[in-house]
Formats: C-alpha cells, sequence, structure tokens
C-alpha cells in the first residue's frame, strides 16, 4: 500500500527547506515550532527515510535532495487542480457546451453571450448550430450540456423549460404581391407556390398543415431556401425568427385566424444537474427571456 502523505506536510517541508528555520516555517503555517517538528518527523516516518541531517535540522540528506523537486512539483499540481475545481464551482473557467437551432443562434444567443463571457472571463463557449432532433440526440449523448430547440421531437427522457413563442408567416420576396400586406389568413397560401422545409414539422396536427400539402419543392438548407425566396421562386412558411437577418430583400407576412406558433425552450436530460457554467447560462437565457418578453411583442417593435 503506497503511503497516504497530505500536501499539508509537503508544504511545511518545503518551508523549512526555503526558510532553513523551522521557527520562520512555523509562521508560515500559523502553527507552533513544535508541530512543524512533529509533521516533518511523521513525514519521514512515512517516507521510511531521514529528509534532514539529525545534526543540521536545515541541511538536506541525500534523500531530502531527491525529495525536493518532487514535492515541489506535486504540490504546484495539486494547487493548479485544486484551482481549476474552484473555478469551476465558482463559475469562473471551463467550456460550455450548446447546441442550438438556427433562428435562436442568430437572433437571441449573440446578446446573451455577449453578457455571460464578459462575466464569466476564464470560460469558453462552444455553440453548435443543428435542427431540432439533432439537438435532442446530442443532449441524450452527453455531446453537449443542454439545448435550445422547438417542443419537435421530445422525448420523455428530456425537460423542456419554454422561453419564446414565435409566431409563423408567409415569407416572400419584397416584390411578391403578398408582401404589400401587414398580415394574411391561411387561405391566402391557396393559389400560390409554396416551397416546403423541415420548418413545416412544427405545424403537423394542425388543421392549417394542409395548406402545406401542395408544397411543389422542398428545402432543407436555410441558405438554400433563402436563395430561393430571393430569386422569387415561390413562397414559404416560417417561424419569424427562423428568417435570416441579412435577407433584407424578403419580407415576412404574420399569418392570422389562427395565429400559430412555436416554442423555443431549453432542452436537457430530465433529472439531471447541469453543470456550474451551464446553470450560469440556463439562468441569464431565462432572465432574458422575462426581461424582453416573447418573440411576438418583440417583433411587433420590429415591424
Amino acid at each position: 500500500m503506497l503511503a497516504d502523505i497530505p500536501i499539508a506536510q509537503l508544504r511545511v517541508f518545503l518551508h523549512v527547506v526555503d526558510t532553513k528555520s523551522y521557527r520562520i516555517a512555523a509562521e508560515k503555517v500559523r502553527r507552533s515550532q513544535p508541530a512543524v517538528s512533529k509533521t516533518i518527523q511523521l513525514l519521514e516516518e512515512k517516507l521510511g527515510a531521514p529528509l534532514f541531517e539529525a545534526d543540521r535540522r536545515t541541511t538536506l540528506t541525500g534523500f531530502g535532495k531527491v525529495c525536493e523537486p518532487l514535492a515541489r512539483e506535486l504540490v504546484k499540481h495539486h494547487d493548479r487542480i485544486v484551482e481549476t475545481l474552484l473555478s469551476q464551482s465558482r463559475q469562473r473557467a471551463g467550456t460550455l457546451t450548446l447546441a442550438s437551432i438556427g433562428s435562436f443562434a442568430t437572433n437571441w444567443l449573440p446578446a446573451v453571450i455577449k453578457d455571460f463571457m464578459a462575466r464569466h472571463a476564464g470560460a469558453a463557449v462552444r455553440l453548435i448550430d443543428d435542427n431540432s432532433e439533432n439537438i435532442h440526440r446530442m443532449v441524450l449523448s452527453g455531446e453537449v450540456d443542454f439545448g435550445l430547440s422547438s417542443e419537435i421531437s421530445i422525448t420523455p427522457e428530456l425537460d423542456f423549460i419554454p422561453l419564446i413563442e414565435d409566431a409563423f408567416g408567409l415569407v416572400c420576396h419584397a416584390g411578391h404581391p403578398l408582401a404589400r400586406h401587414r398580415r394574411l389568413e391561411w387561405a391566402a397560401l391557396a393559389d400560390v407556390p409554396l416551397l416546403g422545409t423541415t420548418a413545416h414539422r412544427e405545424l403537423e396536427g394542425t388543421p392549417e398543415a394542409k395548406w402545406l400539402e401542395r408544397c411543389f419543392f422542398h428545402v432543407s438548407n436555410m441558405m438554400t431556401l433563402t436563395a430561393m425566396l430571393s430569386n422569387r421562386i415561390g413562397v414559404t412558411i416560417l417561424p419569424r425568427l427562423a428568417v435570416p437577418a441579412f435577407a433584407k430583400d424578403l419580407r415576412f407576412i404574420p399569418l392570422v385566424r389562427p395565429s400559430r406558433h412555436r416554442r423555443i425552450g431549453i432542452v436537457k436530460v430530465k433529472a439531471t444537474s447541469l453543470p456550474p457554467l451551464a446553470q450560469a447560462m440556463e439562468r441569464d437565457l431565462m432572465a432574458y427571456a422575462a426581461s424582453h418578453g416573447n418573440a411576438r411583442a418583440r417583433l411587433r417593435q420590429r415591424q
């Protein structure tokens, strides 16, 4: 069995080596001089050989000279590990790994992450952009601390904490005849060529899904979809936050009677505690959502 040698004993040993005085070493560790002498004695007993010469109590033996650099290395390594652990627990350092749907990552996360990084200067953030189904898979497998997605494909093993609601509407080129409307009813889709997207799965099971059955073209990539719309190849239905901010030539017209929304929120493994940094980000997201209201309120201000 290996001897259990407390780091505190090695610290006392190094203080005696550095100060060449049991008295000064005792002052540094705030103990009595006899207590320091006893600590050195216990350390020598555990190591099985004397560290200091018997007649010159602060002079290292040959064994002591071998031990000194190893003791310094061990103490420094111990201190680095403890500092890392404390930084993690105090949310100062570490890596936070998130997965988010692109629309949320583009429209909401930048402001939240900016403030988060300012308060956690030692932390690193890794953000993965993916669809809701893949995000849920990554959360379950432990690839990410938590996800930000819609409710679609949520399984019983996952918790969903809603943050915002995001209204569906018609998206088309600014020159399209429907672009002049402030809002549209779903029946307006009857005579327009529709582009299908993965976002339409959010409407499955609703009466309005019938309007999406006649999509003549299906696109899964948002960049491709944006290019199609910008070139006036049909129109589509998207949640407002899914419309790329850079697409200045596109218009979003809310669909009403009824209004349909998707909810975006935090997805995490049920009954499992998040790491400290992830807990801090979760609180930030919930506070940001509460202070900024839901997506509909914000978007009305934009329009």
